[in-house]
């Protein structure tokens, strides 16, 4: 039997992680979004997608950072996406594991949008820009599995009927 709070949870989670990055910086992403949104629907939602991914952990834990870069609105974002997902679905394990779904498809859409754009994805893993592309998912990734954490413990266990 398919569990829908596990179904919603996911699909939630998806949703809100086209919008969470303007919850906590709308300057920086609304500016780009108003350049194309009249000309290039796609690319307007590949940005509000890999906006997701914008915040490099790699090089934060590198370089000196000021002790508020840590609160940057991705991780904020990823954090919100995986509080809301566990919240929903209910339980530690599960929340975590459809927080993780919810980024890992995140970053599936993302790539397969910019493919059917014509963006060059080469650019995104060749170089210097790699170590900026896997921070910006490892980012992610760890966000949604703090709040994920978070929500899978305030909800407590989840109930088998």
């Amino acid at each position: 039997m398919v569990s829908y709070r596990l179904v919603m949870g996911i699909i939630i989670g998806i949703c809100f992680s086209f919008l969470t990055v303007f919850f906590f910086n709308m300057d920086n992403v609304i500016l780009q979004i108003e350049l194309y949104l009249g000309s290039d629907p796609l690319k307007v939602i590949i940005l509000m997608i890999g906006a997701n991914f914008e915040f490099d952990i790699i090089s934060f834990f590198t370089s000196n950072p000021g002790f508020l870069e840590i609160f940057s609105p991705q991780i904020l974002a990823s954090i919100f996406i995986g509080y809301v997902t566990g919240t929903i679905v209910k339980g530690v394990k599960r929340s975590l594991t459809a927080s993780s779904l919810v980024i890992v498809v995140d970053f599936l859409i993302w790539m397969l949008l910019s493919v059917i754009s014509g963006e060059d994805l080469m650019a995104l893993f060749q170089g210097a820009q790699l170590s900026a592309t896997i921070g910006g998912v490892l980012t992610g990734m760890i966000g949604v599995i703090i709040g994920g954490l978070l929500g899978g413990l305030i909800t407590g266990p989840f109930e088998e009927y």
